[in-house]
């Protein structure tokens, strides 16, 4: 009797054993599927945050190409556009020195720079021209030609900047703009005595009027125009998200992952939401 009792209550036991199972087993899944859901809603943004526009406390604001080294990832940018923050200054680095950014205009790729030598050096006066071998940057055409004349044996009277601080009584310093100052006879003896000129590009589009009661110093401090070249971002930006590049490729960074164009489009390759089939 007492046998056939516990033959009978065997299958309700091994009923549960299953059911606590099935159920535990659930329970795994579910547990496995939200922590994914959260791990991937998580992972989705840190692109598109650490992509925000940084500064380094003085300056435009820093976005695709550009990057801020040290506050922002590479995949925010382009390889050769890599900023430093030098105190609370944006500089870009290139083979014979660094240049202090002063403004970005994003819409036509341009942007404005100094020399840093002309805050750093008692004289800031330039020793040689500027290079460009080796960036991704070219001079923009709205740039004029300010010329530096170094070791000269006799200093012109009219249309010149001299460069007192290198000068003495035998050797002479000075600056000029070729276009006006050229027209002056005594110029081309005066030239002809000095060393090679280092042309300065210089940007005075906003300030011709006043040249004349500047010094070469705050001619200098003007800066001048670079353009780059790089994929547009706009298309991106107009569908709220961060422009980037990584894997040699254009990246739209966007709250839910990257994109390859715009976050209205899709995602790129690789990139897929986690799901699980039952």
């Amino acid at each position: 009797m007492l046998f056939s009792a516990i033959l009978c209550l065997l299958p309700v036991q091994m009923n549960l054993q299953n059911f606590m199972c099935v159920a535990h087993r659930h329970q795994l899944v579910l547990v496995i599927v939200f922590t994914n859901i959260v791990y991937q809603a998580l992972s989705d943004g840190v692109q598109y945050a650490a992509c925000a526009p940084r500064n380094c406390g003085y300056g435009p604001n820093i976005s695709y190409p550009f990057w801020i080294s040290g506050l922002q990832e590479s995949y925010c940018g382009y390889p050769n556009f890599e900023i430093n923050c030098k105190e609370i200054h944006p500089v870009l680095n290139f083979s014979d020195g660094e240049f202090i950014i002063k403004d970005i205009f994003y819409a036509n790729h341009s942007f404005l720079l100094v020399n840093a030598l002309v805050n750093q050096d008692f004289c800031g006066a330039p020793p040689r021209n500027i290079s460009l071998e080796r960036t991704p940057f070219n001079l923009c055409s709205a740039n004029v030609d300010f010329f530096f004349y170094y070791n000269c044996t006799s200093q012109p009277t009219v249309y010149t900047y001299p460069v007192e601080c290198a000068s003495n009584y035998t050797r002479h310093y000075f600056a000029l703009f070729p276009d006006k100052a050229f027209q002056e006879m005594d110029l081309h003896s005066a030239t002809s005595s000095c060393d090679s000129p280092v042309s300065v590009p210089v940007d005075v589009n906003a300030n011709i009027t006043s040249l004349a009661s500047m010094n070469y110093t705050e001619i200098l401090e003007m800066g001048f125009l670079l353009n780059w070249t790089a994929i547009n971002c706009s298309n991106c930006e107009g569908s709220e998200g961060r422009c980037g590049f990584e894997n040699d490729n254009f990246v739209c960074f966007c709250q839910d992952g990257p994109h390859s164009q715009t976050c209205n489009g899709g995602k790129c390759m690789g990139e897929s939401n986690f799901s699980v089939i039952a």
